[in-house]
């Protein structure tokens, strides 16, 4: 089985990245293969482009950049997204991938029948300042699960095992003793997660 985790933080030595190295430990200590795929470190460009529509109206062949993504997606057997959470919504760089990569052609086809995504297995990591409660009391949540996980990879790419989990209550700059113990925690129980989807 194959794993692949793709990341988005500026900074290499994130908690976003920790997180999604946890979860490709976790798949790995259950004989996985993985990969991590950091979009800052490889310069990814967000920017939907001419090419990309040249290639949605199927005039243009996939940009290249886009096309060695989707093979990375193609050959994983589990897709986990690691991301903060940037004005209750997902960042530019991920936002991006969705625009550019998990599209039309290759995610789901012209007439909305799925793609090369489908049957695979995703797990969506949300990292946010604010609590878990907070986000799902205030329907913030709810308005990430429907975008992310039933309407873009249930409803278009035919995945039906999608989960979304919290990293939740963090404070950048925080190197206290208690916080420290508490990331530790949280990256446990990703580690777990990813040990739990192997299987």
């Amino acid at each position: 089985m194959k794993v692949l985790a793709i990341t988005s933080n500026p900074e290499s030595a994130s908690m976003t990245n920790a997180v999604g190295e946890a979860f490709l430990k976790g798949a790995t200590d259950s004989g996985a293969r993985t990969e991590m795929l950091d979009l800052y470190r490889v310069g990814f460009n967000p920017v939907y482009t001419a090419e990309d529509r040249a290639h949605y109206l199927g005039k243009a062949p996939i940009p290249a950049d886009v096309a060695e993504i989707q093979s990375k997606l193609e050959s994983a057997d589990v897709i986990a997204l690691v991301f903060p959470v940037y004005w209750y919504t997902m960042p530019a760089m991920v936002k991006g991938l969705f625009d550019r990569v998990i599209c039309r052609g290759f995610a789901y086809h012209a007439d909305g029948t799925p793609g090369a995504l489908q049957g695979k297995k995703v797990r969506v990591f949300l990292l946010t300042g604010g609590t878990k409660d907070w986000y799902e009391s205030d329907g913030i949540g709810e308005a990430l699960d429907n975008q992310i996980s039933r309407q873009t990879f249930r409803k278009y790419c035919g995945i039906d095992d999608v989960e979304l989990h919290y990293v939740d209550d963090l404070v950048m700059g925080d190197d206290s003793d208690a916080r420290r113990e508490k990331t530790d925690l949280q990256l446990f129980e990703v580690r777990k997660l990813g040990r739990a989807v192997v299987q």
